[in-house]
């Protein structure tokens, strides 16, 4: 394979946008906006070797905090792949009852999870993991508005170990893109179906969207997520 020279490279990477945060700083309405007016819920850098922050909801049932960017970055279009990739960890203070949401969205804010375990809201334009109050397992789900498509994966959300979410948006034609998930670099796998999961999303009336990292308690008991880093990037 030929070597790129120094004009080509720099050409290449002034055609594709990036944002990557190790959050090694964090200042509130400048790169990232929080919502967590929560009685309780915080979100706060780590501190730890590597940079991270935690999201921290408060110990009452629907109490939750949201870190979004401040401006929506990416959009579904056609020709315009899109790469998000977080580094997450959390483990259930309380067995199953945490509420979780990683991705793109647009509009993110205060419920963006819904109570009682209803997982996103029920009009946005995205893509999204996410894990619910009762249930164990990540789900994915894709949204241009209120067509919505949702699959339950067979891989387990939250536990000891750092879990790695992607989402490819990839080209299709001039009027859809497909959209893969994976996580620690395998794509998931559908619960029911058995197959591997993969959204195709009609690009008319799609919107920009932000990143967005979200939990929610499920019940009397706080819950912290931690994240490590994040990074969304989008061909010009």
């Amino acid at each position: 394979m030929k070597a790129l020279n120094a004009s080509q490279a720099v050409n290449n990477a002034r055609l594709q946008f990036e944002l990557i945060d190790h959050f090694a700083s964090f200042t509130d309405t400048q790169v990232w906006t929080e919502t967590s007016g929560d009685t309780g819920a915080a979100i706060a850098m780590t501190g730890a070797a590597g940079g991270g922050i935690t999201l921290t909801t408060g110990a009452t049932d629907n109490n939750e905090c949201y870190l979004e960017s401040t401006n929506e970055l990416f959009k579904l279009l056609d020709n315009r792949p899109i790469h998000f990739q977080a580094l997450v960890n959390y483990a259930e203070a309380n067995t199953d009852d945490a509420n979780i949401l990683v991705g793109l969205m647009d509009a993110p804010g205060a419920n963006s999870l819904v109570d009682d375990g209803a997982g996103p809201k029920s009009s946005y334009s995205g893509a999204v993991f996410y894990k619910v109050d009762g249930g164990t397992a990540w789900i994915f789900e894709t949204s241009n508005a209120t067509t919505q498509t949702t699959s339950t994966s067979t891989t387990t959300a939250g536990g000891t170990a750092d879990q790695l979410l992607e989402i490819e948006v990839l080209n299709v034609s001039g009027t859809a893109v497909d959209v893969v998930p994976k996580i620690n670099g395998q794509q998931l796998i559908d619960s029911t179906s058995g197959d591997l999961i993969r959204h195709t999303v009609l690009l008319a009336s799609a919107t920009e969207m932000a990143i967005v990292v979200g939990n929610k308690a499920g019940g009397g008991t706080s819950e912290v997520l931690t994240l490590k880093v994040v990074s969304a990037s989008q061909k010009y």
